[in-house]
């Protein structure tokens, strides 16, 4: 059976084959594997769009929605800006229609008074089970026209390399990251120690 290993292995082997003059793979060509994660992730995005379009929801909303609903209690604006991959200032905006449109509210945090943290408000969890649903149709759809017998392995791979991939985060954004994670968890439990 095809592993993680194998495919680590494999990865390896054509990399260490590499001749600086004459290189053998582009790392840039369509169907090398960083190309065809941002393509997948682009076109399961636009199927995402296309889905919840009759909810009124651009990929930003819903995006930030899926995101939120991972984090019942909630999380710090700083850190979902860090998962939406955008920066605080942009978050913003969004923050404003989605707590004018009642899907969020921001609550003052008991720990930090600097921090507000992002909560979703019960009137959103319906529609984050619409949002799910979707995601869970468009998945079906596509995972059955495909091979999934090493779904499994393709899956661990993923988490496998998104671990090494941040493993490899410069230090200061993985201590960030982690003091964030910190506060979020006091904000939850605040007469517990976070070491």
């Amino acid at each position: 059976m095809y592993s993680i290993k194998h495919a680590f292995q494999a990865l390896n082997t054509e990399l260490c084959t590499l001749n600086m003059s004459t290189p053998v793979i582009d790392i840039c060509a369509e169907n090398r594997m960083p190309i065809l994660m941002m393509r997948v992730t682009q076109l399961w995005r636009q199927l995402m769009d296309a889905e919840l379009a009759h909810h009124g929801l651009s990929q930003a909303k819903w995006r930030t929605l899926a995101i939120l609903s991972l984090h019942p209690e909630g999380m710090i604006q700083s850190e979902l800006a860090d998962e939406l991959g955008v920066e605080g200032p942009s978050l913003v905006a969004m923050l404003d229609r989605l707590s004018k449109d009642e899907w969020v509210a921001r609550i003052q945090s008991d720990v930090d008074r600097r921090c507000k943290i992002i909560q979703l408000t019960p009137r959103a969890w319906p529609l984050i089970a619409n949002i799910r649903d979707s995601s869970e149709k468009i998945y079906l759809r596509t995972i059955a026209k495909v091979d999934v017998a090493p779904l499994a392995v393709i899956e661990a791979f993923f988490l496998e390399l998104r671990d090494r991939l941040y493993e490899d985060l410069p230090e200061k954004k993985r201590h960030h990251r982690q003091e964030r994670r910190a506060v979020c968890s006091l904000m939850n439990h605040p007469n517990e120690r976070v070491d």
